[in-house]
């Protein structure tokens, strides 16, 4: 097993204020609810909040916790954590690390529909588009990626490599 660096820290950091500086302009005067929704993006929307922060602009973070992964091994999607009365008649951003499939993000953005917000918006640290197998409209991304596990920057395999300040590929058999 080895790792194949893609994008740096700096990288990574720099493409995070970028997207934060669009996401302000989008939003500067808008009543936005902010939805992370699972644990490999938790480090993408702290760090996107914080840079909003510094812009002058604080929406509430609402943690829902998607996942359809038990490791390496892809499963139904389980969504908990989510109350729609307060996403009503407000702005959302949901932020999510990785769009691949497409599956887990379409579920939640399908959820979210019941709580009739002003808009959806989406927001991806990493697209896979060449793996989606359900259409996703995405709003704000911070890289495309052709192939392979992505590891680094909150992403993982089975808890390891989270902690990385940058981002890469896990080049396994496996993957």
């Amino acid at each position: 097993m080895r790792i194949e660096p893609l994008f740096g820290a700096e990288e990574v950091r720099a493409r995070v204020r970028q997207l934060a500086a669009r996401v302000w302009r989008d939003y500067a005067d808008s009543p936005l609810s902010v939805i992370c929704v699972a644990e490999g993006a938790v480090r993408f929307t702290d760090d996107l909040l914080a840079e909003l922060a510094a812009r002058g602009l604080e929406p509430p973070r609402i943690d829902v916790r998607a996942r359809r992964t038990q490791g390496t091994h892809l499963g139904p999607i389980q969504v908990d954590h989510f109350d729609p009365d307060q996403l009503e008649d407000r702005e959302v951003l949901v932020v999510d690390d990785i769009a691949d499939q497409g599956v887990t993000l379409r579920a939640v953005l399908e959820i979210l529909s019941v709580a009739e917000p002003r808009s959806v918006r989406t927001a991806v640290l990493v697209d896979k588009p060449t793996h989606r197998s359900e259409p996703l409209r995405l709003d704000y991304v911070g890289f495309h990626v052709d192939s392979g596990w992505v590891i680094g920057y909150g992403m993982d395999v089975d808890g390891e490599y989270r902690d990385l300040d940058w981002i890469g590929l896990l080049r396994d058999d496996r993957f």
